[in-house]
């Protein structure tokens, strides 16, 4: 038989949980969301006053009512009004659950429950360790002849063995069950599969309906494309396009599991959370990622290129990671699933979930609340002390984890839509962004109109905490152009702005948009409304050299969620790099161009010049004229400038429109600066090449496998997974195969070995 169960232990256990669910003397994670589900479902409820009583006992007729409701009998009235056993009368409040237990046509063959050999049940004795266990299997169906004759020890020893007591510490078969217990073993139940079935669970007599096998990603509160009450699942290989309707607003702590999504009845109609399934999941912390390995603090992976990745802040979340590996950043918690067979699923980097909405609130203002002591304080991934906080910081309470986590994080902009009332909306437009609004996000809106300009404040975790007038508070719009519309006009402009909001499809108006790829702006909106993009100049920087290893850069400290991007050539596209790219130890000042501070005075950005030699495409480089007729019987001539190079598997060709040749080309190896556009329609104008020098010419035996080649200049580094062009074919191959049929090798550097520099190209013959 199939098993499929909880483990506690291994995976965190999620369901929604109402507002009477949050039980005040809990304080474990795992046990607070196990009576969260229980109490979600009607099965197990707190004690009254907002507590749960972990540590109290429970009599015979107590975990005979929680049997019975996991089991789906909700009306027991039908049983209330007669005697089965003599020591439970009608008048006890336990008879109906005892009753229906015997006689329920739907429980009866199971014979959930026995009374002693006097004929007596004992409703108000304590339950033991070793009637638990018999309960919970007869509820999946197990009988005598299935388990053995030895009670009670042949129970717990089959109990054990399916899983239904993971997460449990009792080694006494008499010993009390507290409630705590009590509730992890049900759950435990309720995720198992009943005796004669392979793929269902205990959990589908109270569901109206489950989806197996899928990972919730996101809900309202992490993702602003949904509306309240919605969230969106990875289910049969592929993300939704319509988001699933939930049971009210799914428990932040849910993302992120892999199990069973269990849809509510009646009035719970929709998602009421998920129960683990029991398959593998690994989470690791990112510290390095490239084309073909993601390294963790623990070890490096290896991923085939074909596995899916998601990651939540990516527009187009779910891609392979072939496709979309440098959108994972150091410092990433990722996520590995494996399916039932232990091959891997999916690799995700999800939303963090560590602190709730609830515990954000806007520093320096009458709401705001005090950081306990004892607590660090973390903004913009660096910890600062107390002084570095400012007025309208929004501060986040993780108290699992003891941190005060701050954000500074902001726009400005008209306030063009909200709804269902802009005074206290649910969803709004603002900049041209569609945002969903918490309850108490909400409320800050009772004085704002449409049309006003405002700021909106984000939390670290990228949902807007509160609106403020721009005259109160505004913010700094400057940002990286990373996205354009095409020649036929479609989509809009993308922004990455400097502190790590993103503003997409963009309606901006500028004379030279195409211009603007890559490059530093200020996005500006009219008294109309209208957007405009301003570009920035690269001045103004922080004095000193970057110490990596120390998080220095001078006297400042330099967020480890720092943003690092490199200008290989004044005026060329910035070209997003990650911090392991860069081997030197230390950057000096004279290659920083540009940083970027948050209010705390914490480097967030750096633009270097080029540092790493990864901004650049290396290949062969042709030049050529076109005369074009004006219409009016003259010529004029319009300048392109074609790259061959290797992309990894093949030759590839790019072709760029200039306002004149950069000399140096005519079939030599040259790099062009990443960036620069390739629509036909777009003249780039101020594209340079970068001429590559030619180092040595040596045969087969000079290469260190391909990891480096010897050379009269000493030994040079090979660039990671280079091909080699063949000028009698005009096409790349790979560097394995041109050694298996070629021995000259003329290999080309961007800059001297002692310099950093490595082999970029080669050419054979």
């Amino acid at each position: 038989m199939k098993k499929r169960l909880i483990s506690l232990c291994l995976a965190l256990l999620a369901l929604v949980a109402p507002a009477s669910a949050a039980f005040s003397d809990i304080s474990d994670v795992r046990l607070s969301q196990t009576a969260s589900v229980l109490d979600a479902l009607g099965i197990m409820e707190g004690v009254g006053g907002g507590r749960f009583d972990p540590s109290g006992s429970l009599t015979r007729a107590q975990f005979c009512k929680l049997a019975v409701t996991a089991m789906g009998v909700t009306n027991v009235s039908p049983y209330a009004n007669y005697t089965i056993f003599p020591d439970v009368k009608q008048k006890h409040w336990g008879a109906p659950y005892i009753n229906a237990a015997v006689q329920h046509p739907d429980l009866k063959k199971q014979a959930i429950i026995r009374g002693y050999a006097d004929g007596t049940f004992g409703p108000d004795k304590t339950v033991n360790y070793g009637e638990v266990c018999t309960m919970l299997l007869r509820m999946l169906g197990y009988q005598e002849a299935d388990i053995g004759p030895f009670w009670p020890a042949d129970y717990v020893a089959r109990a054990q063995s399916l899983g239904l007591t993971d997460g449990v510490n009792i080694t006494n078969n008499k010993a009390a069950v507290k409630r705590s217990d009590a509730a992890i073993m049900l759950l435990n139940t309720l995720g198992a599969a009943p005796k004669d079935s392979e793929s269902g669970m205990l959990i589908d007599k109270t569901a109206e309906s489950t989806v197996k096998n899928c990972i919730l990603l996101a809900t309202s509160e992490t993702d602003s494309m949904l509306a309240s009450n919605e969230a969106r699942f990875y289910e049969n290989g592929s993300v939704d396009e319509t988001p699933r309707k939930t049971a009210g607003t799914l428990d932040r702590s849910m993302i992120g599991v892999y199990g069973t999504a269990v849809i509510g009845k009646g009035e719970q109609a929709g998602v009421l959370g998920v129960i683990p399934n029991g398959n593998k999941t690994e989470q690791f912390k990112v510290t390095e990622v490239a084309a073909d390995r993601i390294r963790t603090e623990s070890q490096t992976l290896q991923p085939d290129r074909s596995t899916k990745l998601y990651i939540c802040r990516e527009r187009d979340k779910l891609s392979t990671f072939g496709e979309m590996w440098s959108g994972i950043q150091p410092g990433d918690t990722l996520t590995l699933y494996y399916n039932a067979f232990g091959a891997l699923e999916l690799m995700a980097v999800l939303p963090q979930t560590a602190s709730a909405a609830s515990s954000s609130f806007v520093y320096g203002v009458e709401s705001a609340v005090n950081i306990p002591e004892g607590y660090s304080i973390v903004k913009n991934g660096a910890v600062v002390d107390r002084t570095k906080l400012k007025k309208y910081d929004v501060v986040t309470l993780d108290a699992a984890a003891k941190q005060a986590l701050v954000s500074d994080a902001r726009i400005s902009g008209q306030y063009t839509e909200g709804t269902p009332t802009f005074a206290y909306p649910q969803t709004i437009t603002v900049c041209g962004q569609n945002y969903t609004v918490s309850d108490r996000a909400a409320a800050t809106f009772k004085n704002i109109k449409l049309k006003d300009y405002i700021t909106l404040l984000f939390d670290s975790n990228g949902q807007i905490a509160a609106a403020y007038p721009k005259s109160t508070v505004s913010a700094d719009m400057q940002g990286i152009v990373t996205g354009i519309p095409g020649a036929d006009d479609k989509g809009g402009v993308t922004v990455v702005l400097t502190n790590g909001l993103t503003l997409r499809n963009l309606d901006v108006k500028a004379a030279e948009l195409s211009s603007l790829m890559g490059r530093l702006v200020t996005v500006g909106q009219s008294s109309n409304g209208a957007l405009y993009l301003t570009q920035r100049s690269l001045s103004g920087k922080s004095a000193g050299n970057w110490n990596i290893a120390e998080g220095r850069l001078g006297d400042r400290q330099v967020s480890p969620k720092v943003r690092v991007y490199e200008e290989v050539i004044s005026g060329a596209p910035l070209s997003a790099i990650n911090i392991s790219s860069i081997e030197s130890a230390t950057v000096p000042s004279k290659d920083i161009r540009y940083t970027v501070l948050d209010s705390a005075g914490t480097v967030t950005n750096i633009v270097l010049g080029d540092v790493t030699g990864e901004s650049w495409i290396y290949g062969i480089g042709y030049g050529s004229t076109h005369s074009q007729p004006t219409g009016e019987g003259e010529t004029y001539d319009t300048y392109k400038v074609t790259l061959k190079y290797w992309n990894g598997t093949g030759s590839q060709t790019a072709t760029y429109s200039v306002l004149s040749l950069p000399a140096g080309l005519g079939g030599a190896p040259v790099g062009i600066p990443k960036g620069y556009s390739t629509d036909e329609e777009v003249i780039n104008r101020s594209l340079s090449t970068l001429k590559l020098q030619l180092v040595d010419t040596v045969d087969r035996a000079a290469f260190d496998g391909s990891s480096g080649v010897r050379t009269k200049d000493g030994f040079y580094p090979l660039a990671e997974d280079i091909g080699v062009y063949i000028t009698e074919q005009s096409e790349f191959i790979s560097l394995q195969d041109a050694k298996n049929n070629y021995t000259n090798f003329r290999v080309y550097a961007n800059k001297s070995a002692q310099d950093g520099g490595k082999i970029r190209m080669i050419v054979a013959s």
